[in-house]
């Protein structure tokens, strides 16, 4: 065993701890759901304890089992399944954090424990992706092209140092499956203790269940969702800073970490919709072609994901200040802007579109390709702006820090020279150079080349994280050496 392990288990054990910290708080933020919507006023006949066990009478159950309403009907029993497993999980968690407080593990063990705590304590929640994805894996299907997309942009639209595809997809899992499976879930109780407090007072049964207390609810609703939703896209983000702990954090780290979290809200959200608006066409006038066009195309970008890349960003921000107040300040104003966003895309575009919808013919193909993705796209165009103007500013301050990264490690002159460095340093040279190899030597000294310059550049970028892992930082100046040796085995063979 080298002597870098027991540092780096160490590491391992405080990264464990303060994930499971998250983890405890999300779950606190659920009972604490749960604990208002037992408490709530009790407003409707035969209202259970907890509301989302409310049954609807059974005429209208059995009218919600035929034609488009199955669909609709069926999502909306999620929860049910969702709550039980919850509170089994939590059993489970607790019970597992007691036998690690008895027992005290270290090393592996303890990394074990910790990791079947969380899954324990947030698993549960991703039941309700899972069953929409699984109920409809056509439609999930669909929206894999623009996804992926969206997913090899991020990845590749970075600079030196990029965030590794394997965090872009564990952000992108926190998305799918924690983000969309507990707000859901928190939004589920939230509704009945909302409704519970909003109408109560009324004089009658008549006045609770009239259409202007139930868009009050839905008002409420809309701003409890993007509160939450935010919260747990921060959470997402600290805990995946978290699990990989070589990731350089700066802006352009959280601004790609946050996006790849709403991608993958904006994943299910999108087969959610798909289905629920194909279903309720007759009703509505809205179709499922048109909100795949909306969310998986023209706004493809926008929503969730630049609401989560504004407060990646923001997060990522903060932590290079020094200062806790200012720390605080500037995550506080990202917590702000993405709420903003979220609650702008929602309310706004509504509201701008029953504005415009009497002067125009709905479903017109103007209307659909120009009107209502502009209606769509208007609210959130200032904070779009600002997620980019950070991402810029965040490149430049990237590039600056990359530089100064590699003339340091230049300067000792063995896994980067000083002649390496300019080429390095400039990513048209790097082409250039790869372009020269391909031509003369050939694609396979080109691609060991490629993986070269990764193995440098991923060499001189550790030294911009302040923790860095020495024992990783040997297994890199190893590599670049042996990949020097097959470049110049290469040329000589060729």
């Amino acid at each position: 065993m080298s002597s870098a392990t027991p540092g780096r288990l160490r590491d391992d054990a405080v990264a464990g701890g303060r994930a499971l910290l998250v983890a405890r708080l999300l779950i606190g933020l659920y009972i604490a759901e749960l604990l208002l919507n037992v408490a709530r006023p009790h407003v409707l006949p035969d209202e259970p304890t907890v509301s989302i066990f409310y049954e609807l009478p059974k005429s209208i159950a059995q009218h919600m089992q035929e034609g488009p309403f199955a669909s609709f009907d069926k999502l909306l029993s999620v929860p049910r399944a969702v709550f039980w497993a919850v509170m089994a999980g939590i059993v489970v968690g607790v019970l597992l954090q007691v036998a690690a407080a008895i027992r005290r593990p270290e090393g592996r063990r303890a990394t074990v424990l910790t990791w079947a705590t969380l899954a324990a304590l947030l698993g549960p929640f991703s039941l309700m992706a899972l069953t929409i994805v699984a109920t409809y894996p056509l439609t999930a299907l669909a929206c894999v092209p623009g996804t992926a997309f969206v997913l090899w942009l991020l990845h590749h639209g970075q600079r030196h140092p990029r965030v590794p595809l394997s965090a872009l997809l564990t952000a992108f899992g926190w998305g799918a499956f924690i983000v969309f499976g507990m707000g859901r879930a928190y939004t589920g109780l939230a509704y009945g203790t909302i409704y519970g407090y909003s109408v109560k007072g009324s004089r009658s049964l008549l006045e609770a269940t009239s259409p202007k207390s139930l868009y009050r609810v839905i008002d409420l609703l809309v701003l409890h969702l993007s509160v939450v939703n935010a919260l747990l896209v921060g959470a997402g983000v600290v805990v995946i800073l978290l699990l990989f702990r070589h990731l350089v954090v700066d802006t352009v780290t959280g601004l790609a970490l946050g996006a790849a979290v709403g991608l993958g809200y904006a994943f299910v959200e999108s087969i959610l919709f798909i289905r629920l608006y194909g279903a309720l066409s007759s009703i509505t006038g809205s179709t499922g072609g048109f909100e795949y066009w909306i969310r998986q195309s023209i706004g493809l970008l926008g929503g969730p994901v630049a609401c989560g890349a504004l407060l990646g960003a923001g997060l990522g921000l903060a932590a290079r200040r020094k200062q806790r107040r200012e720390r605080g300040l500037i995550a506080g104003a990202a917590f702000v802007a993405a709420v903003g966003g979220a609650v702008a895309t929602e309310t706004l575009s509504a509201w701008l579109s029953h504005l415009v919808g009497d002067h125009m013919e709905a479903g017109s193909a103007f209307d659909t390709l120009v009107v209502s993705p502009l209606l769509w796209l208007l609210p959130q165009a200032p904070f779009i702006v600002l997620a980019v103007l950070l991402l810029l500013a965040g490149t430049r301050a990237r590039a600056s820090a990359a530089r100064d990264a590699l003339s340091a490690e230049a300067a000792g002159g063995v896994a980067i020279t000083p002649g390496e460095e300019t080429v390095l340093a400039d990513p048209r040279l790097r082409f250039w150079a790869l372009a020269s190899t391909w031509r003369r030597y050939g694609p396979s000294a080109a691609l060991t080349l490629h993986r070269l310059h990764s193995a440098q550049l991923d060499l001189a970028d550790r030294r911009l994280h302040p923790q860095a892992d020495s024992e990783r930082a040997d297994r890199l100046h190893t590599k670049v050496l042996r990949l020097k040796t097959k470049v110049r085995d290469a040329a000589v063979t060729s």
